[in-house]
């Protein structure tokens, strides 16, 4: 049964975590429109706007992006000269909003009507302004999942992504944090007083609103509406402040977020008892003042199973600080971390990759000098925010050495910096989307090996800000090859020849996938053997000099040289992007023919009287001729397709007419051949009165 929060449930003494993210489109503060979070817009750049992206950054010398291609974790830049360059996060790094504008994520929250919003977020999330009703609101679709607080809310203080509810118990505080994922809740335990209550053994949350949860096996649990998985929680966990306020080189100071480095963990029973309520049995143990330091905080941990990161422990323990991608060995735990990124490369399918990167930010290091972090292809993530260890390190793709010198470290402090790992990551990504994959995941080891080797070394303990994280990939998509060729703006036609009356123009229509593409063209041009024949070593003469031309445009060159009348001749395109030829394009063959044919007319026996019909025959030993014009007037307008007859190589045609008068008349005929030309005769013709 699912019902408002009714029941006083929540003792004081002990922060109650719940980390939860929303399973469905994006939203914001007024709930945006769906938006693809995949590479760029689909298919790419394309459209008007990628032509005009790309003719903006050759004239300024840099880049443009094409918004028409942006997702909440992808840009897609056109660069001077020819090319793309896309950027995909792994966490959403903007939101579509309703009037089809795009904003960045913005999780400050915002006094509304309803209560606390953040200003931009991935998720559709309220949360309590301060009295009775859900601590927190999140919408997917048309399912709503509502978290509640017995006895109703004092009215929070707010900093930037958190709303603070003071001594909502006494001694205890509640935390709300809007995430990128969704958000959590934590109650924190700020004495040894109030851990004291007896109600912290046995600790209910009322669920309500259209979803029912469920705790799996391994002690997660899932919240469902119906069968649609609404959000996820992981093992809960609980911490406490052991080591907060060590030297900043451990970075070790617990809070809402998460446990410290050298933070006591412990973890926590989990139920959901036939009322649909979610019960939690914290460790007596971190209650225990003499054996733990407050603030002790609990976090049953729920996150988005569409997560793009996760990290992984070698001892499979949890760590519900999501805010860093932890490497290396944790030098207060002796826990091993490695962290895994995943991104969309669907946009990617099919095209030429040039370069790729992926970069990080790092925002703390063990060490104060160098040391290196390995970058994997790996496995795809089972989990989020914990994978199992650990998802296979199948190639090494690169290494990159990095510090940031915290306090103790000479130079200290020094701010986050970013690192990039290129090394064989272009070949990795050049093959996932030959294959046409969906997406492609990465790891970061402090190993050297897919082995291990070196992943205990302390020195190589790091933090990373996985909202940080990109695959940088330079783009392509190879020119294909050129199509509808012309001759003298005549197309060509497979197995014939086109004939111009003069050296004709050549032109193609030139493809691309990258629309906005611009592309160099070439041409081929050959004279005809007499054999008919030609191949590789048939000698070229000079074609034409090709043009620039948008992809999936026509580029037409000037008349061609060098020609004669009479002869034939075949000509072939292609382009190149700067980076890659497309392949020729078949063969256009042309015969270029400025004589006008030869034309006779012969009369089939004595000319009958005026008004009586009379059959002529017209001929031309020309086999090109494609019609015939004759009439009792120059020049001639009646026409007739031309023909063959038995035992004559040429065209001939057979034509009935009366003669206008008697006397003297003049037949005038011409031929017609494929090039146009026309050539002229007439046939004088007598009636006797």
């Amino acid at each position: 049964m699912h019902r408002p929060p009714t029941r006083g449930l929540l003792a004081a003494g002990i922060a109650a975590s719940i980390g939860v993210a929303l399973l469905a489109a994006p939203a914001s503060a007024a709930p945006a429109s769906a938006a693809p979070a995949g590479g760029a817009a689909a298919s790419g750049a394309a459209g008007p706007e990628a032509v005009q992206a790309t003719a903006t950054a050759t004239r300024t010398g840099q880049r443009v992006e094409i918004v028409s291609a942006r997702t909440e974790l992808t840009q897609v830049f056109a660069k001077p000269g020819g090319g793309f360059v896309s950027e995909t996060a792994a966490v959403p790094q903007r939101i579509r909003q309703s009037d089809g504008s795009w904003s960045d994520v913005d999780l400050s929250l915002r006094r509304g009507a309803t209560g606390l919003r953040p200003a931009v977020s991935p998720t559709d999330l309220v949360f309590s302004s301060g009295g009775h009703g859900p601590a927190a609101t999140l919408t997917s679709g048309k399912s709503a999942m509502t978290l509640g607080w017995p006895g109703g809310l004092p009215a929070p203080t707010v900093s930037k992504d958190a709303a603070t509810y003071p001594e909502v118990l006494p001694g205890v505080d509640l935390v709300l944090t809007a995430t990128h994922t969704g958000f959590t809740h934590v109650l924190v335990v700020k004495t040894p007083q109030a851990a004291a209550n007896p109600a912290l053994r046995e600790i209910r949350f009322d669920l309500g609103g259209d979803v029912r949860v469920r705790r799996e096996a391994d002690g997660s649990l899932r919240a469902l509406a119906g069968e649609t998985e609404v959000a996820r929680g992981a093992a809960a966990e609980m911490w406490d402040s052991a080591g907060s306020g060590r030297s900043a080189r451990s970075a070790a100071t617990s809070s809402p977020s998460g446990p410290g480095a050298a933070a006591r963990t412990a973890p926590v029973a989990t139920a959901v008892d036939r009322a649909g309520d979610l019960v939690l049995r914290p460790s007596p143990d971190l209650l225990d003042p003499a054996k733990a330091t407050f603030p002790v905080f609990i976090d049953p941990a729920w996150s988005a199973t569409r997560s793009r990161w996760a990290y992984a422990t070698n001892n499979n323990s949890t760590n519900s600080d999501t805010t860093a991608a932890r490497v290396g060995k944790n030098v207060d735990s002796g826990v091993i971390y490695r962290s895994y990124f995943e991104f969309p490369i669907t946009a990617l399918s099919g095209k030429l990759i040039r370069s790729a990167s992926v970069q990080v930010g790092v925002t703390h290091t063990w060490s104060c000098f160098d040391t290196p972090t390995y970058l994997y292809q790996s496995a795809g993530i089972a989990s989020t925010p914990r994978t199992a260890w650990a998802p296979a390190l199948t190639t090494l793709r690169a290494s990159a050495s990095s510090h940031v010198g915290a306090t103790g470290c000479a130079g200290s402090p020094q701010p986050a910096m970013t690192v990039r790992f290129t090394g064989s990551v272009a070949a990795g990504l050049s093959s996932a989307t030959a294959a046409h994959q969906s997406s492609i995941t990465y790891g970061l080891c402090a190993c050297s090996d897919s082995a291990g080797t070196g992943e205990s070394t302390l020195d190589r303990w790091k933090k990373f800000d996985p909202s940080t994280a990109r695959l940088l990939v330079d783009y392509d998509s190879a020119p294909t090859q050129p199509t509808s060729l012309q001759a003298g703006g005549a197309a060509c036609v497979a197995g014939g020849r086109v004939t111009r009356t003069t050296p004709p123009t050549l032109s193609a229509v030139f493809p691309d996938a990258d629309t906005g593409q611009v592309l160099q063209t070439s041409y081929e041009l050959l004279e005809i053997p007499a054999s008919g024949t030609y191949d590789s070593s048939t000698p070229r003469m000079s074609p034409p000099t090709g043009s620039t031309v948008v992809a999936g445009a026509r580029s037409t060159t000037a008349a061609v040289t060098g020609t004669a009348s009479g002869k034939s001749y075949a000509f072939r395109a292609r382009s190149d992007d700067s980076y890659v030829i497309s392949p020729w394009s078949a063969w256009c063959e042309f015969t270029v023919d400025d004589q006008p044919p030869a034309v006779s007319v012969d009369a089939v026996s004595t000319p009958a009287p005026p008004g009586q019909l009379y059959t002529y025959k017209l001929r031309s030993p020309d086999p090109d001729v494609v019609s015939f014009r004759y009439g009792w007037s120059s020049p001639p307008t009646e026409e007739a397709e031309a023909g063959t007859s038995l035992g004559y190589s040429g065209k001939t045609v057979s034509v009935t007419l009366a003669t206008p008068a008697y006397g003297t008349n003049t037949l005038y005929v011409a031929a017609v051949d494929s090039a146009g030309n026309v050539g002229h005769g007439s046939l004088v013709v007598e009636v006797a009165p």
